[in-house]
C-alpha cells in the first residue's frame, strides 16, 4: 500500500511517541533497559508569565533548573541515566544530582517548608538551620521534639541553631558542614542571605518574585527535584484559577467605582529605632501587597517619590522608611490598615497620640497578620494566597455577596484573638499537607436586551458564558475525534 505524504510526514513522530512515558518516574530506572531518546520527563513544569527567578529546561534524560536571582544553575539528571558528560565538565552547574532525590534535605528558612509538605516529602527534610521557634507547620515542630532527650539530639528533624551566639555565621557554616559529612548526599536548600556557593546548596530565592503568583510557583522548583511536576502542575493551576476568581469578582464590583473613591489601605509596620517601613508601589505588581490591593480593586497608600530615608545595611537591596510626621501626613485617612507583623500592641503603647489620629485607628480597623499564629505569615501564607486575597478582599467589601468568608490571615487587632496553627495529625505525617482553599464563586454578570444602553448594557450572562464555552468544549471534542480517527486511519495503514 501507498502512503500519502503526510502520512510519511507523521511517521517520526509516531515513532518518538512510542519512547515518550506518561508519567515523570518515581524512582531510578534500570541502567541496562533505558534508550538515551526517551523523554523521561514527559510532565514539566512551566514556569508563570510572572515568574522572573526561576527557569526549567527539559532534555530527556536530564533537567536543568536555573535560579536568575543568584545566577546559579543545577543539573538534575534521571537516576539511572548516566549524566551528560559534557554538560557536567562545562562547569556551568553549582549542583549535579540524580533525580527523585533522595539523600535528604536541610532547610534554612521557613518559606522552604510549605512547598515540601505539599509534596508529601515532609520526611525528606533531615534538619532545620535557624530558630525553632519561628517554624509553623505543627508537624515539622512535632519531629523536631519527637524524642525524649532534653536537647533533641535524637529527634527525626536535626536542628542546628546556637541560641547564645545565633547571628555567627562561623559556628553555622560549621554545623552546616558537619551536618553533609554525616549526610553525604543530602543537600542544603539557602534562602535570600545563606550561602548559595556552598558545597551542595541549592539557592531558594522565591521570597524575591514580584507576585503572589509567582512565589507559589516555586512549588515547581521543588517538583523538579523529586520528578512531581504533574502534582505541582495541578496544584499551581487550581491555586491561581481560586485567585484569579476573587480578582474578577472584585473587579466586576469595583469596575464603575472612580479611583479616588475606591477602598483605601494603608500597608505599613513600625521597626524601633529606625521608622515606618510603608508600601512602595509605583506599579501594582511591584510588590506582593500591591497585587493583593490591586486584585482586590483597592488603593494602597504608596510612599511617594522622594519622601522618607533610606537604609541599605550593607547590602544591593534599599529599603526605605518615613518618621512619624511623615507617616502621619500619609497614612492618617485610609479607612484600614495592614500591620504585617506580630509588634502592633508594643507599637501602639509607644505611640498611640499618634496612631489615635488614624481613621483606621478610630474604625477599629486595624489588622495584623496572626491570624494562624504569629509565624504562620512567613511560611503557610505563602501556599494559601488565593485566600489571602479572598480576605483582604472582605475586608475591603469587594467579594462575591452570596459567598460567606471567614477570615484565615488578616486578624483584627481590636476584636480577635491570636490564631493558630494548630496540631500535627501524627498518624498521616506522611502525607500531602493540603493548603486551605479559598471559595470563591464567580459573580454572575446580567445581560439585558434593551436598546440604548442602561444597567447591564452590554454584558455578558452566565448563561450566555456557559453556552459560549460549551461550544467551545464541543468543537475541541470535535477536533480531538478527528485526530483520533486519524491516528487510528495511520495506524491501520502501517499495519497493512
Amino acid at each position: 500500500m501507498k502512503l500519502s505524504f503526510a502520512v510519511v510526514a507523521l511517521l517520526p513522530h509516531l515513532a518518538a511517541s512510542s519512547t515518550v512515558l506518561e508519567t515523570n518516574p518515581n524512582g531510578c530506572i534500570d541502567p541496562s533497559e533505558y534508550d538515551d531518546g526517551t523523554d523521561f520527563f514527559p510532565q514539566k513544569f512551566v514556569p508563570d508569565e510572572t515568574t522572573d527567578y526561576l527557569s526549567v529546561s527539559y532534555h530527556n534524560t536530564y533537567k536543568i533548573v536555573t535560579n536568575l536571582y543568584s545566577d546559579k544553575s543545577y543539573l538534575l539528571y534521571q537516576c539511572g541515566t548516566e549524566p551528560p558528560t559534557d554538560e557536567v565538565s562545562s562547569g556551568k552547574y553549582h549542583v549535579v544530582l540524580p533525580v527523585p532525590h533522595v539523600g535528604g534535605l536541610a532547610i534554612t528558612e521557613t518559606a522552604q517548608i510549605p512547598p515540601l509538605e505539599i509534596l508529601a516529602r515532609r520526611s525528606e527534610i533531615l534538619a532545620y538551620i535557624g530558630d525553632p521557634k519561628l517554624v509553623s507547620s505543627p508537624c515539622l515542630q512535632y519531629l523536631m521534639n519527637d524524642d525524649d532527650d532534653a536537647d533533641n539530639s535524637s529527634a527525626s528533624v536535626e536542628t542546628i541553631y546556637y541560641p547564645d551566639d545565633p547571628y555567627n555565621q562561623t559556628l553555622i557554616d560549621v554545623g552546616t558542614f558537619e551536618f553533609l559529612e554525616r549526610n553525604p548526599n543530602a543537600i542544603v536548600l539557602e534562602g535570600l542571605f545563606g550561602n548559595v556557593d556552598g558545597d551542595r546548596h541549592v539557592s531558594d530565592t522565591q521570597t524575591q518574585e514580584r507576585t503572589a503568583v509567582a512565589t507559589f510557583d516555586w512549588l515547581g522548583m521543588y517538583a523538579a527535584l523529586f520528578n512531581l511536576e504533574g502534582m505541582a502542575n495541578d496544584i499551581i493551576a487550581e491555586t491561581k484559577s481560586r485567585y484569579e476568581c476573587a480578582a474578577r469578582n472584585a473587579a466586576s464590583l469595583t469596575s464603575d467605582v472612580a479611583e479616588d473613591e475606591k477602598p483605601r489601605i494603608l500597608w505599613a509596620e513600625y521597626f524601633d529605632g529606625i521608622g515606618w517601613s510603608i508600601a512602595d508601589c509605583p506599579t501594582w505588581d511591584a510588590a506582593y501587597y500591591c497585587e493583593y490591593a490591586h486584585q482586590c480593586g483597592a488603593s494602597i497608600v504608596s510612599r511617594p517619590e522622594g519622601m522618607g530615608f533610606n537604609e541599605s545595611y550593607g547590602g544591593e537591596e534599599v529599603y526605605w522608611y518615613l518618621t512619624d510626621d511623615e507617616f502621619l501626613q500619609l497614612g492618617k485617612d485610609a479607612e484600614t490598615w495592614i500591620y504585617p507583623s506580630p509588634t502592633f500592641s508594643d507599637v501602639y503603647d509607644q505611640k498611640s497620640e499618634i496612631l489615635d489620629q488614624f481613621v483606621s485607628v478610630e474604625k477599629g480597623q486595624v489588622y495584623d497578620t496572626q491570624g494562624e499564629g504569629p509565624f504562620g505569615w512567613h511560611e503557610q501564607r505563602l501556599a494559601e494566597y488565593d485566600v489571602v486575597a479572598l480576605d483582604l478582599c472582605s475586608i475591603v467589601g469587594t467579594v462575591n455577596p452570596t459567598n460567606v468568608h471567614n477570615r484565615r490571615w488578616f486578624r483584627n487587632y481590636f476584636t480577635e484573638p491570636i490564631g493558630s496553627p494548630g496540631t500535627c495529625d501524627v498518624d498521616s505525617i506522611d502525607m500531602p499537607y493540603v493548603p486551605a482553599k479559598g471559595m470563591c464563586t464567580p459573580i454572575a454578570m446580567t445581560t439585558t436586551t434593551t436598546t440604548g444602553g442602561g444597567v447591564g448594557s452590554g454584558g455578558t450572562s452566565a448563561e450566555a458564558e456557559g453556552v459560549a464555552q460549551g461550544t467551545s468544549a464541543a468543537g475541541n471534542l470535535a477536533m480531538m475525534s478527528v485526530q483520533a480517527v486519524a491516528v487510528a486511519w495511520i495506524a491501520s495503514a502501517l499495519l497493512a
